[in-house]
């Protein structure tokens, strides 16, 4: 009995990527490429629509972050302000936020989101 053996080459998933990144450079030439690879270029145009499908669903997929939510805290005696300060309603909530630095910002609900906006921009930018 004899077997053949495959003439098919099988191709990594980073051979795949490098491959399409050559294709990719402006000013190549597909039918180069596919010389230099020993393959045809109908398998790059099929890698590359492949990989835009792959890509399209990824980017369509939902994001899903973690979210905590915590009860009432007890209140932290603070240094008394110089101005008075507004308070929150009692009915507003506690929203934490973790910032991409690993800063976190508590705010009540109640907050206007121009003044948020401001915060965790400010907290954003600094180191």
């Amino acid at each position: 009995m004899f077997t053949a053996l495959s003439s098919r080459r099988i191709w990594s998933l980073a051979e795949k990527r490098a491959i399409l990144a050559e294709m990719a450079v402006p000013g190549t030439v597909v039918m180069e490429v596919a010389r230099r690879h020993g393959i045809a270029q109908s398998l790059l145009y099929r890698w590359r629509s492949d990989a835009a499908k792959v890509a399209a669903a990824s980017k369509s997929a939902p994001v899903f972050l973690p979210v905590t939510i915590e009860g009432p805290q007890a209140a932290t005696p603070r240094k008394t302000a110089t101005k008075p300060r507004k308070c929150p309603s009692p009915l507003a909530s506690i929203i934490e936020i973790d910032l991409s630095n690993g800063r976190k910002v508590r705010v009540t609900t109640d907050i206007e989101a121009s003044v948020l906006l401001r915060i965790v921009t400010a907290l954003e930018s600094k180191a």
